[in-house]
């Protein structure tokens, strides 16, 4: 088996900032904090988090825009690239200036450069305002610019911060159908994405940063499960702990409503290998109390009949009408072809 080739080493790394307390003092506020994982040659790495969990922090650090104050980034590259909005940008100069100066610093001759700004220009739909200051751009026509200079002056590593999600939709196409070329041409790419079904169709490998740290990696749907689950819960003041999953299934947990306690929600359950679901069972255990209820006649969910299209049965895979209790355990299983199996467990506290 040959070993994966190391381009970027994250070891014990954290930025902090200070925020004022008082007009003389100040405390440091921790945005990212003993992160350590690997980014290889040739793969596709998702950052997933919600708002403030220091996603942007970690690509500028990736990008060497700021440095640790603690711990070390090693790279093995010369060219890293961040795309994000304007990031970069002289807002001043034109799209076809800040090209230029794009292609020079990645490496590239001037005359090389030169000799792929009109591919840039034509590629970006930016038609006369790429001869315009940046600074009359909208957000999605910066988009536009920032993602066409990285796919015609391709460097080693590209960091991605939410571009792809910005600008019209038969560009978001294009833009996604390009990218996924340059993935299979071994580029490696690093993305901040909140959509799911952009990660799964591009990233290999999520890393899920939750208050600074790494909560956890692996695969898109390993991931997705729990921290969809998560973000639910957390807008209602609840967490989950405790939670274990059987890999080959996708789950998601919508609450309804939350009211003294008692959680009403809706689930989408789908078997990674292609496995029809018949029914699921809640085991609810509380003070020692173990109660049941059962979820079947699975009703219509074309969104993630687009996200599986090759899997037979995720286009009807939400289940109805479910309750469960705050400070209580569960064990789930599901009814696949007559046959029964433990498929996720968790516990609901208070957060």
């Amino acid at each position: 088996m040959i070993a994966k080739e190391k381009i970027i080493e994250l070891k014990d790394v954290a930025v902090y900032y200070k925020q004022k307390t008082s007009f003389f003092k100040s405390k440091k506020y921790w945005a990212l904090s003993g992160l350590c994982f690997d980014v290889y040659k040739g793969e596709t790495l998702a950052i997933l988090g919600r708002n403030g969990a220091g996603k942007s922090t970690l690509l500028r650090l990736l990008a060497g825009i700021i440095k640790p104050d603690s711990g070390s980034i090693i790279h093995h590259t010369k060219s890293v690239s961040l795309m994000a909005l304007a990031a970069g940008f002289d807002t001043n100069l034109s799209g076809r200036e800040n090209s230029l100066i794009s292609g020079m610093l990645l490496g590239y001759s001037k005359k090389n450069t030169i000799r792929l700004i009109d591919k840039i220009k034509q590629f970006s739909e930016l038609q006369d305002f790429f001869e315009h200051p940046v600074k009359t751009y909208s957000s999605g026509m910066k988009a536009r610019l920032a993602f066409s200079i990285a796919m015609y002056l391709s460097p080693d590593v590209l960091l991605i911060d939410e571009v792809l999600g910005v600008g019209d939709v038969s560009f978001k196409d294009k833009a996604e159908r390009v990218l996924e070329d340059k993935i299979n041409s071994d580029m490696t790419v690093i993305i901040v994405s909140h959509s799911e079904k952009q990660v799964n169709n591009l990233a290999e490998r999520v890393v899920w940063i939750d208050g600074g740290v790494v909560r956890k990696t692996g695969k898109p749907s390993e991931i997705f499960s729990e921290y969809n689950i998560n973000s639910n819960f957390s807008t209602y003041g609840l967490k989950v702990v405790d939670y274990k999953f059987k890999e080959d299934y996708f789950f998601q947990i919508s609450i309804e409503s939350y009211k003294n306690g008692r959680v009403e929600f809706e689930c989408v359950a789908i078997n990674l290998e292609n496995r029809k679901i018949d029914s699921l069972i809640f085991f609810e255990t509380l003070n020692d109390d173990v109660n049941f209820f059962e979820l079947d006649s699975p009703t219509a969910t074309p969104k993630y009949k687009k996200m599986y299209p090759d899997l037979d049965f995720s286009d009807y895979s939400r289940f109805n009408g479910g309750v469960m209790n705050v400070s209580s355990a569960y064990s789930i299983y599901a009814i696949c072809d007559g046959i029964k199996e433990e498929v996720l467990s968790f516990s609901i506290e208070k957060v």
